[in-house]
């Protein structure tokens, strides 16, 4: 058990630190809904909004619908489509589309401590290609009340292979309101690398979660 915390733990730092050549703030607000369709199987659905140019716009809104299946105790297979609409460079707003396939596995490392990695592939709107990695630490600080870090490797291809083009680290805090009730706040920040002009941004996240109690057949 030690030695898989310390790899988790590895590649968790594994990103290298740069410094942007600008820096933007943002606000991102979601709100999501989940029901389980069986014992191993989920949907999502979830909106999102976020606000950039130091938090002073809208950056892109959407949704996004998951579909998630427990292939075991430690094993989640999940895809995500996800419609909307995003800015682009030039400021014009414009279509979202994009589709993603995901693995993760998560497990305890201590009694009260556990921790995943997640392996995403995503394909945006002109076919344009995405590959994350995602390692993640879990705190149970009461029955309540959940602490989170997140770290997010992007790569995306080149005639060479894929490189890295970017990371993120991402704080949360996650508290129960009521039954099956969540709200959350983190505060997050992502760099590009490997990019002729990279930024940095410092985004501030809230989000608000319901789980739907699935409803039991008749006997």
């Amino acid at each position: 058990m030690a030695r898989l915390a310390m790899v988790f733990l590895a590649i968790f730092f594994s990103s290298t630190p740069t410094f942007g050549q600008w820096t933007d703030y943002g606000v991102w607000t979601s709100m999501s809904i989940s029901k389980n369709i069986s014992k191993t199987l989920e949907f999502t659905s979830e909106a999102q909004t976020r606000l950039d140019y130091d938090a002073s716009r809208l950056g892109s809104a959407f949704a996004n619908f998951t579909l998630s299946r427990e292939l075991s105790p430690y094993w989640k297979l999940s895809s995500a489509l996800r419609l909307g609409e995003t800015r682009t460079d030039e400021y014009a707003m414009e279509p979202l589309r994009r589709i993603s396939v995901s693995a993760k596995y998560k497990r305890s490392l201590f009694s009260n401590i556990s921790a995943s990695l997640r392996f995403q592939y995503q394909l945006k709107t002109e076919i344009r290609q995405t590959f994350r990695l995602s390692p993640a630490l879990y705190y149970k600080v009461t029955k309540k009340l959940r602490l989170a870090i997140y770290t997010e490797l992007f790569f995306k291809p080149s005639q060479e292979g894929f490189y890295q083009s970017g990371f993120r680290y991402r704080f949360m805090t996650k508290y129960n309101a009521s039954k099956r009730r969540w709200v959350s706040f983190g505060y997050q920040i992502e760099q590009q690398t490997n990019a002729t002009d990279p930024w940095s941004q410092h985004v501030f996240i809230c989000s608000y979660d319901l789980e739907l109690k699935r409803r039991n057949g008749k006997k």
